[in-house]
Order: C-alpha cells, then structure tokens, then sequence
C-alpha cells in the first residue's frame, strides 16, 4: 500500500493566481471534452460505434457511442497536470485511481467495438478492483455519523472490492437513457469535490472537480436527444473513479469521510439493486438484458428521458448535501445521525412513485428476450 503523505499540500490560498488558474483547468476540460465528443460523433459511423437500439435499450434509434474516450483522455491528461503541481498527490492519486480506471476503459473500448466475455470483464474488473485497494487500502473502519464506527477487520478487504466491482457495474448501467450517466457524473463530481474540500483533501477535489467538467463536456451531446452515449469506455471508468476518489481520502480520516462521500451516489446504486433483487425474487438471470431497471420503467411508462435524468440527479444532490451535513460538526449526534436516513426515505419514495405510476399506466415487468447478438 502506498502511504499517504504525512504533510498534505495547502490549498491556494485567495491571494494566489491558483485560485484563477484550477477553475480555468476545469473549464479547459469542459470546452475540450465537448470538441472531443463532437469529433467523435463525426467519426463513430466510419469506426462503427454506433449503439442500435436493442431490448435493453432505452432509446429508439441508432446512436453514436464510444464518446466517453473524451472524458477519459481529458480527466488522464488533467490528472497529469496536477500530479506536476503537487508531486506527492502523484503516487496514490495517479497509481491508484487513475492508471486502473484507464485499463477498464480500454478493456470497455474493446468492448464497444467487439464484445468482450462478461466472465473476462468480470476477472479484469476483480483484479483492478484488487490493485486499487492494495495501493489505496481497504476500508479498515466505517464511520456512521452519530453512531459510532463499525470496524470492519479482515472483511474490509473483500468488502473494498465488491464494492469497487459493484461501482464499475452499476454505473455501466446508466448509460442507457439520454443525459442519466453524464449528469450523473457532473453531480457526482462536484458533490465528491465538496466533500474533498470539506475534508482538506486537495487531490479529491481536484480530480472529481475535473470529472465534473470533463463530464459536463459530454452531456452538451448526451442530452435528449442524445447524439452520443460514453459507451463502456466511458461509464465503466466513471464507475471506477467515483470508487476510487471515495477511498483516495486521507486513511486517517477515511472511516469519518467514506459514508458521507457516496450518499450522492445512492440512486445509481440503489437501482441496480433493487433491480437485480426484483429478478431473482421471479426467477430470472440478472445478468440477462433486460429494461426493469427503475430509470427504464420510468421512461417506458412515459416520463421523458430529460425528466428521468434530473430526478435521478435532484435525489443525488439530495444524498450529496446530506453528506455534507452528515459531516458538519456544530451538530447534534443525534442529528447527524439521522442524515443517512434520509437516503432510506428518499430510496422508498422512488420506488413507491415508479411502480406506482407503472401500475397507473398498466406497465407490467417485461419477459426478458436475448438480444440477437447476444444469444
């Protein structure tokens, strides 16, 4: 494991030129990222990126994917820049986030253009999984605000993996709706940026504030009606990025910030979850395509992709400022406590108002049908 530094870099002080610089990074890699997509829509045709319309699809007609090479390539190359400016953020901000989410992005490149086994994405998703926590450390402790912390032992090392995997998966998922990944990502980011702010650790507020941008460069192209989609490329190092920046906080601090930091994570979580449950509770292979998916349900029962994507986001803004609170010392025990909750009631609410609206419109659950390249 590499040790994080016992002296963190200062954050620019107001007087300094770094406070105009690092936005201007950010929206560097918010202008490049957008020119980058645009050439990509150009060329995905003559490349075959192109993602047609299938039955897990949430869309209806061909579309460009592949465009999260942009997001990749910005976020790698800004990374680099603030690994130069700050050389002791380089070893566990560059080793242990970003070289591993740049090998599952190439291994989503390859899949986009010719799939790839799920059982040979699920070995490099483990063994990525694997070199993030040695290099990062697995979560020793979990801290629950106003309860304690829960110590985790030797189960901290299996647990910091399936949760990394589990990342990479769940956010691969949100890729099928106009804006649902790219929004996401550009909340998201910002929200773990504050966190990093919040809890003075400069490389999770620099990396996730770029991610954000870069992100935000995306969603120009991936709002309805999407012209683009990340592909695997895209939201599978997403996926990784956002694990990563949850565990690249100071370890001595870690067990208090972890929680807090992936409420604004929650709804892209909680969906796949809770879909994968409703498929075994009747008998079907989860990892068969298939649009029960709540966000999907949502969408087949009329609710435009636009809306979809901003409830999604307004319920992970909602986590994220809870987090935020969550961390907030002037209050009660007891009070911040019961932040975390609100995730449960909010995750409730979802689910009674979508199949609630299913039931209106009368959406039953589809019968899950291979794909024609699939079977």
């Amino acid at each position: 494991m590499i040790p994080a530094t016992t002296t963190s870099p200062r954050f620019p002080s107001f007087d300094s030129i770094e406070v105009v610089l690092w936005p201007g990074l950010a929206l560097v890699a918010f202008v490049t990222s957008a020119v980058l997509v645009d050439l990509m829509i150009i060329l995905a045709a003559r490349f075959r990126l192109v993602d047609l319309p299938n039955r897990r699809s949430a869309h209806s007609l061909p579309t460009a994917h592949g465009g999260g090479v942009a997001i990749v390539l910005v976020t790698a190359v800004a990374s680099l820049v603030v690994a130069l400016r700050w050389p002791a953020l380089a070893g566990r901000s560059l080793l242990g986030v970003v070289l591993p989410s740049l090998v599952i992005a190439c291994v989503g490149m390859v899949d986009d253009i010719r799939p790839v086994r799920p059982a040979y994405r699920l070995v490099i998703q483990i063994v990525a999984a694997c070199w993030m926590t040695w290099v990062l450390g697995p979560l020793a402790r979990i801290g629950v605000p106003g309860a304690g912390t829960l110590d985790l032992g030797w189960v901290g090392w299996p647990l910091t993996v399936v949760w990394i995997v589990g990342m990479i998966n769940a956010y691969n998922f949100m890729d099928g709706a106009d804006g649902m990944a790219a929004l996401a990502a550009v909340v998201v980011g910002a929200s773990m940026a504050l966190i990093g702010l919040e809890s003075s650790a400069l490389a999770v507020m620099l990396l996730a504030a770029i991610v954000a941008a870069a992100s935000g460069g995306f969603l120009v192209f991936n709002w309805q009606p999407a012209r683009v989609f990340m592909g695997d490329v895209g939201s599978g190092f997403l996926g990784l990025m956002f694990a990563g920046l949850s565990l690249l906080l100071d370890p001595s601090q870690r067990d208090r910030t972890f929680l807090p930091a992936i409420l604004c994570l929650w709804p892209y979580v909680y969906d796949p979850f809770v879909s994968v449950l409703r498929r075994l509770w009747h008998g079907h292979n989860p990892l068969e395509p298939h649009r029960e998916f709540l966000f999907h349900r949502l969408i087949r029962s009329g609710v435009s992709h636009a809306s979809t994507a901003v409830l999604y986001a307004m319920l992970s803004i909602g986590g994220g400022l809870l987090g935020l609170a969550a961390l907030e010392p002037t209050l009660s025990s007891g009070v911040r406590a019961a932040m975390p909750w609100g995730v449960v009631v909010m995750a409730v609410a979802l689910t009674i108002g979508v199949e609630g609206r299913c039931r209106r419109v009368g959406l039953a659950s589809p019968t899950p049908v291979p794909d024609s390249d699939e079977q």
